[in-house]
């Protein structure tokens, strides 16, 4: 019999052996992995695009990257299994968030730089009449751009929708930007030539204060010749600046992991106050929901309850976990790490990931000390690099943070002081 079906059995046999090899293979690979992390999903990281709703209720969509998009402009979905079927939507609608970064584009000039305008800036079809200006933060200062002169802004924006549309998934569409060409002010007379003329001196009359035969008075001041005396000049004592910086660090976020299971990380908080509460620092973070530190809470409770999208005082939220299996140098064998992508409201920006290697997360927040000293004792002060505009109060002196450079860790500042004094701007640095 088993001669019969000798070849039959081999070739089954050898069916076996292929199909278990090619379901343990992607196993191994992972499992033994070196201990660099491999870039989180697209969708996850927000690279490109999701719905939402605003707090005032509007439908909205939120790009990964800079665009050029005004309301009226046109925005397509596009599949991605059929390039053929599209949907098209008119923007009604954009929202400028508080803080973003903005190239602002008007005139012949481009400026590039932080919204410094309190509160979000949303615009429809009759933007360009807006009273207020739109104030912008950038490197070289503050600037008051009025909206009739703006060509167009970019950066990443909120586009609304007043009727609600369709929510595609970024998974199954893509986004094509249709964006009409925005000509910039054409000179008619650029082709016409320049003639040079040539202009009469200042004086060409040779009038003089001396006659032909007058003999000068001549004045022997410093070693120089003059024919006048020089002015008393009176020196006035300027009071020295009173402000100075101390330190410019990063700051440790409020929050760590602090283990996981297979759908979701564990998050702590390193807020010391926690345990002067007798709160439970340590809180199961569920996907995709919006969480508010715990005001109120009985002692044992968790430091952090969950919420809703409309509540102001939402703090963050985990848009995404991952479980991976890392190579331990240490021990040679394989240890799970947890991965999470979270998004802090009160921080804005991007989202950032926090993993479970880390004794440490960074989420861009910078501390700042410095140190008030004038005639009397000093003060110090703690400053956040998020902190441009506010105003500062030392005595009767003011001092208007007008910029921060993260890169440089610098600080240019304006003191205003009582009357006679002027405005005296300066750069604070450290040494």
């Amino acid at each position: 019999m088993l001669k019969a079906h000798y070849e039959k059995i081999i070739l089954l046999t050898s069916v076996l052996i292929a199909l278990t090899f090619g379901l343990l293979l992607p196993l191994f690979s992972s499992l033994f992995s070196d201990g660099d992390f491999g870039p989180l999903p697209e969708d996850s990281a927000g690279e490109t695009f999701f719905f939402s709703v605003s707090d005032a209720g509007l439908q909205t969509l939120e790009l990964s990257k800079d665009t050029g998009l005004m309301p009226g402009d046109t925005i397509t979905f596009v599949s991605n299994e059929d390039e053929n079927e599209a949907k098209a939507f008119r923007i009604p609608k954009v929202i400028l968030e508080n803080r973003s970064m903005l190239t602002v584009v008007f005139g012949k000039k481009e400026i590039r730089g932080k919204l410094m305008s309190g509160t979000d800036i949303v615009l429809d079809g009759s933007w360009k009449k807006l009273r207020n200006p739109l104030e912008i933060a950038s490197e070289k200062g503050r600037a008051s751009i009025p909206f009739p002169q703006i060509s167009y802004i970019s950066g990443e924006k909120l586009l609304a929708f007043d009727e609600p549309i369709e929510e595609f998934d970024s998974e199954e569409w893509r986004i094509s930007l249709h964006q009409p060409l925005r000509a910039e002010s054409v000179d008619h007379n650029q082709t016409k030539t320049d003639r040079v003329r040539w202009t009469k001196p200042l004086d060409e009359s040779g009038d003089s204060i001396y006659d032909l035969f007058t003999p000068p008075i001549i004045y022997l001041i410093d070693g120089n010749l003059t024919t006048s005396l020089p002015k008393k000049v009176e020196v006035l004592k300027t009071e020295k600046f009173g402000l100075s910086l101390l330190s410019f660090q990063k700051k440790p976020y409020r929050f760590k992991m602090r283990g996981f299971s297979n759908t979701a990380p564990f998050f702590e908080d390193m807020d010391p106050t926690i345990k002067d509460r007798r709160l439970n620092p340590k809180t199961r973070m569920e996907l995709n929901e919006p969480y508010r530190i715990n005001t109120s809470g009985k002692p044992g409770s968790s430091s952090l309850i969950k919420t809703t999208d409309e509540d102001e005082n939402k703090l963050l939220m985990v848009k995404y976990f991952k479980l991976e299996y890392m190579k331990d140098e240490k021990t040679g064998g394989v240890r799970p790490v947890g991965r999470a992508l979270v998004q802090d409201y009160k921080l804005g920006g991007k989202p950032f990931e926090i993993n479970s290697r880390m004794q440490e997360v960074f989420a861009g927040d910078n501390k700042i000390e410095m140190s008030f000293s004038l005639d009397g004792p000093s003060e110090q002060i703690v400053l956040s690099d998020k902190d441009v505009g506010k105003v500062l109060e030392f005595g009767s002196r003011k001092y208007l943070i007008k910029e921060i450079n993260v890169e440089e860790k610098s600080l240019l500042i304006e003191k205003r002081s009582p009357p006679p004094n002027n405005p005296r701007t300066e750069k604070l640095s450290l040494p």
